[in-house]
């Protein structure tokens, strides 16, 4: 009996010892999977999710799990867990006990470091880098979002995650000295070492004047570009320019008076020119600098905008213009657009094999032996069969990195073609989902646009030759950048023939951030066909549009492909007939997006490209996005949507009429209202009955009236007089259609 006693104090004091505390260095150095016990100081809150970095005189390091949730910042905690890599993070998980042992506590003071020595020594502690500039400094933080900073020529990777109440504000431009937790995410950089600002406190602007959003491009012509900023305090209004970023200074403009809004107006440059501006205000020995950046006039170009679908279209949906659907035949027509080039061609692609499709490589190698400069980018995730043709022969060919050199693909899917033409009616860009092989261009859903501009064609070639490394004939390998590697060096907005037109590439630009911004423009119907979705506040966003009173309908490949919260979020605002998935064989490989087809007097727009929706495509893929303003285009994609919708089994909520008829939307007139009288118009093609709604924001009916409705234009006059002022929604419902429209009331 003696014996199992003592045997059983033995195994209680090894059990003991094994779980002691222990300082935080110490349990670093311990082996993966050893259970430890350690005190220290928790440096944030909930800013970060289920997550707790902690620290003591010694070292920090991570707790994660459910068991921290309660835990905010200068707890003193002793936490038990089991040491495990995360991506390259240490942390304690899974955690088996969590005790608070005081609050309010003062935190370590951050160690200053540059950003090389960012890495295992400091990681789970607050660190400081002082005089640090954005790369992306005068955009907007977007969440989920890895954002580069340089100090002294040394670089380093923020991440900001979605809550954080820094998500939405400006880009600090000029030099900050930023707070933060050191930590690691292995995909996110070579070595995968990142910051994590907890708060706006934690960026620290060093100047008393500071600009407090972006440099804006306010109007441009072919020859004139006005610029806008505004600054914090009372500074001068100046500004550098040139032909490059290198040469920026190469030329100077001051306004007269000095202010916090500042204006100024360049002009004498040519058409379809990329001009590098950098702003700067002076308040004594004070300057504020904008980032340098790229602008674009408005080309000689004819702005034609051709659209191709490698699926059914139906064209009695057409407005005036019908889509055309190219049955296999992709591949001949990029041929012949190869066949028309005059002086050079650049194709990016992250799939290229001519299997069962006609010989685009062949085509590739003719071009180049008559004379033309044909460069060539491939993914080095993928065989790259196509390009493997070109060898020996003079098409110049350069494959970006592979996945164990990156983090992500080299997914563009884009063509130039005369760029530098002196005839601005030859530079083409060819872009949109389609990869080239015969899946992608026999089987799959896919789009194309090719955009006829010299200024768009121009902004491509800078994303092209920053992966080639180079802006001769031949690659430089050492000077290319791929991924996060890249710089937001390309303009963003275009006039192409009348039509505002933006683009944007990943991962340099906030792709998803503009996604969420795009989204929530919608005043009327919002048509969506893409391959995947995985991204929460992207969901929320569509969500809420349908919320907000908007025809929702959306189409993705498969629901295995989307993230299981963004099922939930959609199947419980739009349920299981308007938010639906692929039925025809192939993938549904498209990524657009229709804005307001059905309201042509509230900005219709397509987004359409190569981005998935996804954080892969944000932070790290190389991935190109083209949004285009206009009612045809619209309703172009509109006719193809109708058809893969429809094939799918979805039910075209509110929009059913045959668009060749006439207009089904909405349109309130005035907006605002005023003194509460306004009229609403819209048309039918056959007479009808209906409800009409008013509905306040927080989706309340405040009046509702039963109507008759006349074959043709219908005008219906209403008054309420003694409505509160503030955000409405028209809703009018027939036996055919339902219609909305957002009113403001004044």
């Amino acid at each position: 009996m003696k014996k199992t006693i003592i045997l059983a104090l033995v195994f209680l004091g090894i059990a003991t010892l094994t779980n002691a505390q222990t300082t935080i260095l110490e349990a670093r150095g311990k082996g993966l999977g050893t259970v430890v016990t350690v005190k220290g100081i928790v440096t944030h809150g909930a800013e970060f999710g289920s997550i707790r970095y902690l620290q003591d005189n010694t070292a920090g390091i991570a707790a994660y799990g459910t068991l921290v949730n309660a835990v905010n910042r200068g707890d003193s905690i002793t936490v038990t867990g089991t040491l495990k890599n995360y991506n390259g993070l240490l942390e304690l998980d899974p955690l088996t006990s969590v005790v608070v042992r005081s609050s309010g506590n003062p935190l370590p003071e951050p160690i200053v470091l540059t950003p090389v020595q960012v890495g295992e020594t400091y990681e789970g502690r607050l660190v400081q880098i002082n005089h640090a500039s954005f790369n992306d400094a005068g955009g907007i933080f977007a969440g989920n979002k890895t954002y580069g900073i340089t100090s002294d020529g040394e670089s380093v990777n923020i991440f900001v995650k979605t809550g954080q109440n820094i998500v939405g504000q400006p880009i600090p431009n000029g030099l900050v000295n930023l707070t933060a937790v050191s930590a690691q995410y292995s995909f996110t950089s070579v070595g995968g070492y990142q910051l994590l600002p907890r708060d706006t406190n934690d960026i620290h602007k060093t100047s008393a004047i500071y600009l407090m959003g972006s440099l804006n491009n306010t109007n441009f012509t072919k020859n004139e570009l006005d610029f806008s900023w505004i600054t914090n305090i009372t500074g001068t209004t100046e500004m550098y320019y040139g032909l490059s970023a290198a040469d920026v200074k190469a030329n100077y403009s001051s306004g007269t008076e000095a202010s916090t809004s500042h204006t100024i107006a360049l002009s004498g440059f040519l058409a379809g020119q990329v001009i590098w501006a950098q702003a700067f205000s002076v308040n004594g020995t004070d300057t504020a600098f904008s980032k340098i950046i790229p602008f674009a006039t408005i080309s000689n170009s004819s702005g034609d905008i051709k659209s191709y679908f490698t699926t059914p279209v139906d064209n009695s949906y057409s407005a005036g213009t019908s889509a055309i659907y190219v049955y296999q035949g992709i591949d001949d027509t990029l041929i012949q657009y190869i066949n028309r080039a005059k002086y050079s061609i650049d194709l990016i692609i992250y799939n290229f094999n001519n299997d069962n499709i006609s010989n685009i490589s062949n085509a590739l190698k003719a071009a180049a032996t008559n004379g033309l400069t044909v460069r060539v980018i491939g993914c080095g995730t993928t065989a790259n069969l196509g390009i493997k043709e070109l060898a020996g022969s003079a098409v110049h060919t350069f494959i970006g990195p592979n996945e164990y050199n990156r983090a992500g693909l080299m997914h563009n899917k884009f063509i130039l073609f005369d760029t530098e033409s002196a005839d601005p009616n030859d530079p083409w860009v060819w872009t949109g989902s389609t990869n080239l092989t015969d899946e992608q261009i026999n089987l799959d859903a896919n789009n194309v646009i090719i955009i006829q501009d010299q200024s768009l064609a121009r902004a491509y070639k800078i994303e092209f030759e920053e992966m080639w490394g180079s802006t001769a004939e031949l690659p430089n390998a050492a000077n290319a950048r791929f991924g996060s590697t890249k710089k937001n060096n390309t303009p963003h907005e275009f006039s192409i023939n009348g039509k505002r037109v933006e683009s944007y590439f990943s991962p340099t630009d906030g792709v998803n951030a503009q996604l969420v911004q795009h989204i929530n423009t919608t005043n009327h119907d919002l048509n969506i066909a893409t391959m995947l979705l995985t991204r929460d506040e992207i969901a929320a966003a569509i969500a809420a549009s349908k919320t907000a009173g908007s025809i929702v309908n959306m189409l993705t490949d498969v629901s295995g492909a989307n993230a299981s919260t963004v099922n939930t979020t959609l199947l419980a605002a739009l349920g299981s007939t308007n938010y639906v998935f692929y039925g025809d064989p192939g993938i549904m490989h498209n990524k657009y997006m229709i804005i307001d087809e059905g309201a042509q007097e509230s900005d219709p727009q397509v987004w359409t490209g190569s981005h998935n929706w996804s954080a892969a495509a944000d932070n790290d893929n190389d991935e190109n996005t083209l949004v285009i303003h206009d009612a045809t285009i619209a309703n172009l994609y509109y006719q193809n949507f109708v058809t893969l919708y429809k094939a799918s089994n979805g039910v075209l909520t509110g929009i059913s009429l045959n668009k060749a008829s006439g207009s089904s939307s909405l349109l309130v007139y005035p907006n605002p209202v005023q003194n509460g009288n306004m009229k609403v118009s819209f048309f039918l093609p056959s007479a009808d009955k209906g409800t009409l709604q008013l509905i306040d924001a927080t989706g309340k009916i405040v009046a509702e009236k039963a109507v008759m409705l006349n074959n043709g234009e219908n005008i219906l006059n209403y008054a309420f007089p003694n409505l509160h002022k503030g955000l409405y929604f028209i809703k009018l419902t027939t036996t055919k259609a339902v219609m909305n429209q957002k009113v403001l009331f004044e």
